[in-house]
């Protein structure tokens, strides 16, 4: 058996023969596809008799008509699928480029398609494009793993299509698509716990920067990973999955969220002034590009919910950021001032990255 294959739609072996030919023998398929068909007729789903599950992630961009197609064709799909007792998982993700197909069948991954055809007639059969056929169960398990982790958005009801539905009837699609104002990006809600995160991690403030030194205001920290360095007391406290609010001394402006992805390690540089360190997985690049300009604090955030009395910032309940301020590389807080931090970080991210003309 090949280890890949290569697609492509200048044969009759085109995207749309292989996808059915694929689907045919599955129980879950994943559709990850930036645009999507508004012939509601154009792939037989009906065929698919052992089909139960449908994971569709797609985007439902503002301020365009992407939310005149994509919306009436969701709740198509929800009463095709209801009809056939079908599961449907429906995922808005602004950010997507890539188009990915996903086969599974009791559990086991069958194949992936990784390809620029979008789930379009054009994109399936006609346009000239190409894919690469994986069958490797850990690839297949990883690759939708790394598209759905970055999914932050909860999975759309029924009833908030048929919300969104009647939203669109009161506002009618313009003749120009560029005096399109509707934006139903803003009705959609965020999961509880978008970054899928332990109850066993820690939660830490951690400085960047030093006195003399500060982060300059146009630095940006959208890097994938990065090295983030402590003292010369080894930080025993932080663990792997462990979460890093990272902010810029001097000014404490939180600059991006950070996860912890390796062991401490050591830099082995003989009177270096940051021996230790450990790898930080950038949760929010987006927001880490353009954290300067919305005065994000560890300060002004504290303050802000000690007043109205939410929950302590501190495990000791002393709410002081007091060793910080003297030199410590690091400060634990609670897990509730952990999440309240990332809910209005995460929010932002997705914010940019929706609005963003991403290339």
């Amino acid at each position: 058996m090949k280890n890949f294959e290569i697609i492509n739609n200048l044969t009759r072996e085109n995207h749309f023969k292989r996808l059915i030919k694929s689907f045919k023998k599955s129980d879950e398929i994943v559709i990850i596809s930036p645009f999507i068909s508004t012939d509601k007729n154009f792939f037989p789903f009906q065929e698919f008799t052992n089909l139960e599950k449908i994971v569709l992630v797609t985007t439902l961009k503002p301020k365009s008509v992407d939310q005149y197609n994509k919306v009436p064709l969701f709740k198509y799909l929800y009463d095709l699928c209801r009809t056939n007792s079908i599961e449907l998982e429906i995922l808005i993700e602004n950010s997507l480029h890539g188009k990915i197909y996903i086969s599974k069948n009791s559990g086991k991954y069958i194949e992936a398609v990784i390809t620029s055809a979008n789930f379009t007639n054009n994109g399936l059969r006609l346009n000239n494009e190409w894919g690469t056929i994986i069958k490797d169960e850990i690839q297949i398990e990883q690759l939708q793993s790394n598209v759905l982790d970055k999914v932050f958005l909860r999975p759309l009801s029924l009833r908030e299509i048929n919300h969104f539905l009647d939203v669109l009837k009161k506002n009618p699609l313009p003749k120009q698509d560029n005096s399109i104002h509707l934006d139903l990006s803003k009705k959609l809600v965020f999961k509880s716990n978008p970054f899928k995160v332990s109850s066993k991690v820690n939660y830490w403030l951690k400085p960047i920067g030093v006195s003399g030194d500060f982060i300059s205001f146009d630095r940006v920290f959208d890097e994938i990973d990065t090295n983030l360095h402590f003292s010369k007391t080894r930080p025993s406290g932080v663990k792997v999955n462990d979460i890093l609010i990272v902010y810029a001394v001097g000014h404490n402006n939180i600059v991006s969220i950070y996860r912890v992805k390796s062991e401490v390690k050591s830099t082995k540089i003989q009177d270096d002034r940051w021996p230790f360190f450990v790898v930080g997985e950038n949760l929010t690049p987006f927001y880490g590009q353009k954290w300067s300009i919305y005065n994000i604090g560890i300060s002004n955030q504290r303050d802000e919910v000690v007043k109205k009395r939410l929950f302590d910032v501190t495990p000791s309940g002393k709410n002081s950021y007091g060793s910080l301020m003297r030199g410590a590389d690091k400060l634990r807080i609670t897990p509730e001032f952990g999440h309240y931090l990332i809910d209005k970080i995460v929010k932002i991210d997705t914010e940019i990255k929706t609005n963003s003309n991403i290339n």
